[in-house]
């Protein structure tokens, strides 16, 4: 699924335009949310585990330089969050972005005890 240069980083030649920027299809599984490219392509990810009941740690988000600074990373977190509400969680993070994120966001921020 991952394109990994020799360095052990992803690599992509893929830019993201205003109109392929609406068609962002994340994908999600049981820990990831991901952004693949119209050719199967990694482009962005973030990974989360459930580290108490209910409770839920955003600990790592990605997204492939060349596409840095137009929005993805924000659309990414976004998507996680909404998919751990989804499942009755609540959120944490210990990725710096998704926790710059959240307190930017104070909104989708939960109060954990």
């Amino acid at each position: 699924m991952r394109d990994m240069g020799e360095d052990g980083r992803m690599e992509s030649n893929d830019s993201i335009d205003e109109m392929e920027m609406k068609r962002l299809n994340f994908q999600v599984n049981k820990e990831h949310v991901f952004l693949l490219g119209e050719q199967g392509k990694l482009l962005a990810n973030a990974d989360f585990r459930e580290t108490a009941p209910g409770i839920f740690d955003i600990y790592h988000t990605v997204v492939l330089p060349e596409l840095r600074g137009q929005g993805i990373a924000s659309k990414l977190v976004a998507k996680t969050v909404e998919e751990i509400h989804r499942r009755g969680g609540k959120v944490t993070a210990t990725c710096t972005y998704a926790k710059a994120w959240l307190k930017r966001h104070p909104h989708e921020e939960d109060s954990i005890s």
